[in-house]
């Protein structure tokens, strides 16, 4: 199954777009849009809308749900394949089974689910991985606490199959402006780790969060617009 026609070209005109709003804050800012990663988030979509993706160029894939990324990944026909991000929580039991499929995990928030990771790297390039910091305390989001960060990154330097690159965050609900001071929380922290990888930064508030440093942003529902019911998940 492919996206039809018309869900094809919709999808490349919605592509552009947020690739030209990323350029775009990136100018306001003084920024080299060649350092912000776009990583197009596939959660609301079929497996179809995966692939049209890679055939636009576009490998870096984000999912929150381990099923559906190991669902879409079987469904995914040759080449180009894609460089999946997790962006949602993992659960510890179930590393062994998305591990090895995994470019980058964006929400490390433990030692013990940093080490079952590095196991289930053996043999396999170390894990690209994000310490997802807590902004939100009363919002249910997952993440460690400011005093865990800086145990939590060195271990995760010390094992052998993970990479730390850097911090991401998810701020509270609510209009874009208001997520700045907690990307500007999110970016303080990383300096104290000296490092300047932010994953932050959506649909809604992508240009707020590359004005206060954001390295990758994480864009799904802005990729969805205008397509047909028949590319979206019921």
């Amino acid at each position: 199954m492919a996206l039809s026609p018309d869900d094809t070209a919709q999808l490349a005109r919605n592509l552009a777009a947020v690739q030209e709003r990323i350029a775009q804050a990136c100018r306001a800012s003084g920024r080299d849009p060649a350092g912000v990663q776009l990583v197009a988030v596939t959660k609301y979509a079929h497996a179809p809308f995966a692939q049209a993706l890679l055939e636009l160029g576009q490998l870096d894939l984000g999912e929150n749900r381990v099923q559906h990324l190991l669902e879409v990944d079987a469904a995914l026909d040759g080449d180009p394949r894609p460089r999946w991000h997790l962006i949602g929580h993992l659960q510890k039991n179930k590393v062994k089974a998305v591990a090895p499929r995994l470019d980058t995990l964006h929400t490390l928030d433990g030692e013990v689910l940093a080490e079952k990771l590095s196991a289930a790297r053996e043999g396999l390039p170390p894990l690209k991985v994000y310490l997802q910091l807590k902004l939100a305390e009363s919002e249910g989001r997952a993440g460690a606490g400011s005093d865990e960060l800086e145990p939590l990154w060195r271990r995760a330097c010390d094992l052998t199959g993970l990479e730390p690159l850097g911090l991401m965050g998810l701020p509270p609900r609510g209009a874009p402006e208001e997520a700045r001071p907690h990307f500007r929380r999110l970016r303080q922290a990383a300096g104290r780790l000296d490092t300047q990888q932010l994953s932050m930064g959506m649909t809604a508030d992508l240009e707020v969060a590359i004005a206060e440093g954001a390295t990758v942003v994480r864009v799904g529902s802005a990729l969805l617009e205008g397509l047909s019911d028949d590319a979206r998940l019921p």
